[in-house]
């Protein structure tokens, strides 16, 4: 058996090469750590007060965030945010706007230019492809007002 050692560390190499290349400007990526999976709003912060268009920038750890093809892919998921409304249910898919906003392209921000002035709620959830929320992956929320 230690005869076929040199060919399975070449294997393991080959199936590693280019997973260290530059994703292009369209493809969105994830921050590797040992945390559990989770999305996070970047921006703007909790407490901020805004003024429209205001842009929602997400990032995920531990899921890659790809276009939602309709399908489960395990580890890869795409971004939902849902504006002053409550979390969905885990098993179903995420409503359709204006409850929530799909993200289905594999984006992670969205631009928000039509908030009434005053306090919202924003929710991030990412989800599988066939947009039922992710099991295990960590959600995050912010409110901030929308100032004149």
């Amino acid at each position: 058996m230690p005869r076929f050692l040199p060919f399975a560390s070449l294997v393991v190499v080959a199936a590693c090469a280019g997973q260290g290349e530059t994703p292009s400007p369209d493809t969105a990526t994830m921050t590797v750590s040992s945390a559990d999976p989770a999305v996070e709003i970047l921006g703007p912060a909790d407490g901020d007060s805004v003024t429209l268009p205001v842009t929602i920038r997400l990032e995920a750890t531990g899921v890659l965030v790809v276009p939602a093809t309709g399908v489960r892919e395990e580890g890869k998921g795409h971004h939902h945010l849902v504006i002053d409304g409550d979390a969905p249910s885990d098993t179903l898919p995420i409503p359709q706007p204006p409850i929530a906003y799909h993200l289905g392209n594999g984006a992670t921000e969205k631009v928000l230019d039509s908030l009434s002035v005053g306090p919202h709620r924003v929710i991030a959830i990412l989800a599988w492809g066939d947009h039922v929320p992710m099991t295990g992956v960590r959600r995050d929320t912010i409110n901030f007002v929308v100032k004149k």
